[in-house]
């Protein structure tokens, strides 16, 4: 898959293409296949997690972007999704000028162009064949796609993940909430990641990163 979004002017041509898909790459430790008892709770525990975030769906961040070269760039975002199927993503210039919109109906993500796209030097771009996937629920803490029977494992801290053709979810060492994914999507693999979360409530920090490049979002108060 190929993005022709931004011209070369400003930095801020990074942030859409991360946005879009949501992802944080890194490298996971060992982990151990696990059937049996073990494997349905692990699938249970996974499947009742997108029950936990309750729509309509409100929240905005700040944050920065770090190219694969480059420099960190500030912006801020919001979401505002009444469903699963109506999400919607705004990011947004340092000074709060709509840069680039992304509206998810649970198939395809549209992506369209705000009143400062061109100072941002933001082209647009095709939709993203996600499938459906709920872009407020990742961002809440929650797995993006409904939990199907799937591959069950365990890490070597105690941790439960669960593999499917679309999405591999990490709990915490305590098994109480996602503590990270990654998403496979037309293209790419995706993951994000909850840094210091400590509980089930939203995490107050997500941090994503595509094909090398990566972004750090902190949840503002509400």
């Amino acid at each position: 898959m190929r993005f022709e979004w931004w011209s070369t002017k400003p930095p801020l041509r990074a942030v859409a293409p991360l946005l879009a898909v949501l992802a944080l790459c890194g490298c996971a430790p060992s982990r151990t296949i696990v059937t049996g008892p073990e494997a349905d709770r692990a699938e249970r525990f996974f499947a009742g997690l997108p029950g936990r975030v309750i729509f309509p769906v409100k929240a905005s961040f700040s944050g920065t972007a770090v190219p694969v070269a480059g420099d960190a760039v500030p912006f801020v975002a919001g979401v505002s999704a009444p469903s699963p199927e109506e999400e919607m993503v705004g990011l947004y210039d340092p000074l709060g000028r709509g840069v680039a919109f992304f509206a998810n109906d649970g198939h395809r993500v549209v992506i369209t162009r705000g009143p400062a796209a061109e100072l941002a030097g933001f082209r647009g771009g095709a939709p993203l064949n996600a499938g459906p996937v709920s872009v407020a629920r990742i961002l809440s803490g929650v797995p993006g796609y409904a939990v199907a029977a799937a591959e069950a494992a365990r890490y070597e801290d105690g941790a439960w993940s669960l593999s499917d053709g679309r999405q591999t979810l990490r709990s915490d060492p305590g098994r109480r909430f996602l503590a990270g994914a990654e998403y496979r999507v037309p293209g790419m693999r995706v993951t994000v990641d909850y840094p210091g979360r400590e509980s089930a409530d939203p995490p107050e920090r997500i941090v994503l990163s595509v094909r090398g490049a990566k972004v750090t979002l902190r949840r503002d108060p509400e």
